[in-house]
């Protein structure tokens, strides 16, 4: 076995006086604030439209930053995310894909959903998208 292939690569330890670098540019005490942050940065990071916190009843817990008003995609989610209908969103005329994903979190049901962009990168935000909402909801 070659040495050089099984080296391991680890980001160098924060030592004292040197700066330590943090890979989130805003933080928020308040919980509301950092799901919207996190959601937000999904969106972004995803090239997505929204990605949205949905409850078992359908009210939208939180959504990314967007001007889309998400009221009625956050009411058909948990029918979605129950597979019991198939989506089918319009936007500006173009249909746009929805990935729904389930979490459990304290005995209650709550559904992620990822609209636009790629199949990859909307499953790829929705593992992040849950599990950073277990982070900041625990």
């Amino acid at each position: 076995m070659n040495v050089e292939q099984s080296r391991l690569r680890l980001r160098p330890l924060p030592r004292p006086g040197r700066p330590t670098y943090e890979r989130r540019q805003q933080r928020s005490e308040n919980a509301a604030d950092a799901l919207e942050l996190a959601l937000t940065g999904a969106a972004e990071r995803g090239h997505l439209d929204a990605v949205l916190l949905v409850d078992d009843s359908g009210m939208l817990v939180a959504q990314s930053h967007t001007e889309l008003d998400l009221t009625m995609l956050a009411a058909v989610t948990p029918i979605v995310g129950r597979g019991q209908a198939v989506p089918r969103v319009r936007r500006d005329g173009q249909l746009c894909e929805l990935s729904v994903d389930t979490m459990e979190f304290e005995d209650e049901l709550l559904f992620v959903a990822a609209l636009g962009g790629s199949h990859r990168t909307r499953s790829r935000e929705l593992r992040g998208t849950k599990a950073a909402a277990r982070r900041i909801l625990a």
